[in-house]
């Protein structure tokens, strides 16, 4: 039940509310939601109340409104396998979906620490960060930042193109193939320039996931810093039981 003593405006609270009902199953894809006079009765709040938290998750892509239907859930999580070797582009093509990325950024710089160590480079060597913005129809699904060595790829700023695949670059320019990944998987809380990118409020939870890709040598081929809202992707885990018998 919504807090009317809270410091958090009670449209804010049922939007939240609504939201955590759409993620956890209780309105599904496709069905139409309760009306304003029923959504009024259940969270005893104003119908201005209501209108302005259906109108964010409108906006939001949660919600989507129909002339003389009504107002339907529309939000699909997508599933992951954490394990999975194949990129975003791989993915989608599994999907029957059109890639869509967009080029943020992409610079030329000295590598940091951190990064060196897990590529197995200098300090200071030079490097590719591509900053991307990767889509699922139409909507952002995750922020990347990916990091290449410049001594392994030397001149690959040159080849980089919107459309076109990372690993299809590194395989058909560099004939090197990512062959297996090393992921860490934590929560953290969006920040305005993700907040901006991925079109969810500030302090939402995001899931971050860091990856280091390596060819069947174990030799690391890249770094990458992924953000996926966590309203949007589920990750699986697929293993082999091991008996004991």
């Amino acid at each position: 039940m919504l807090n009317s003593n809270s410091s958090t405006p009670l449209y804010i609270q049922l939007k939240q509310a609504i939201a955590d009902d759409i993620n956890d199953g209780i309105y599904t894809h496709g069905e139409k939601l309760p009306t304003e006079p029923e959504l009024c009765e259940k969270y005893k709040v104003s119908r201005i109340t209501v209108r302005k938290a259906v109108l964010d998750l409108v906006n939001e892509g949660y919600l989507i409104k129909k002339q003389g239907k009504g107002t339907f859930v529309n939000h699909v999580k997508i599933k992951r396998e954490l394990v999975a070797v194949n990129g975003y582009s791989e993915y989608m093509n599994s999907t029957g979906k059109m890639p869509n990325p967009k080029i943020i950024s992409y610079e030329v710089k000295e590598v940091n620490k951190e990064i060196a160590e897990k590529l197995k480079i200098d300090t200071n060597s030079p490097v590719l960060e591509l900053k991307r913005l990767l889509h699922l129809d139409n909507e952002p699904l995750l922020h990347e930042t990916s990091t290449y060595s410049l001594e392994l790829f030397p001149e690959l700023d040159q080849y980089v193109e919107e459309n076109k695949s990372m690993h299809k670059i590194l395989n058909e320019t560099y004939g090197r193939t990512p062959a297996f990944n090393n992921k860490i998987l934590n929560v953290i809380l969006a920040n305005s320039e993700l907040a901006g990118y991925l079109q969810c409020n500030i302090s939402d939870p995001l899931y971050q996931l860091e990856k280091v890709a390596y060819n069947k040598d174990k030799d690391p081929l890249y770094h990458s810093l992924l953000y996926y809202n966590v309203n949007k992707v589920s990750f699986t885990i697929t293993g082999e039981f091991e008996s004991t018998d």
